[in-house]
């Protein structure tokens, strides 16, 4: 039997997100990511 298991990784909670220069998307870069609180 083989199981799957879908697990999302967001940006954690206690880190202050930034947006990019250009304000098109998230700066990921050097960004602490945790498991998403739904999934656990």
């Amino acid at each position: 039997m083989k199981v799957l298991v879908a697990v999302k990784r967001v940006i954690d909670y206690n880190v202050k997100i930034r947006v990019k220069a250009d304000h098109s998307d998230v700066d990921l870069t050097n960004v602490k990511m945790a498991m998403n609180p739904f999934c656990e």
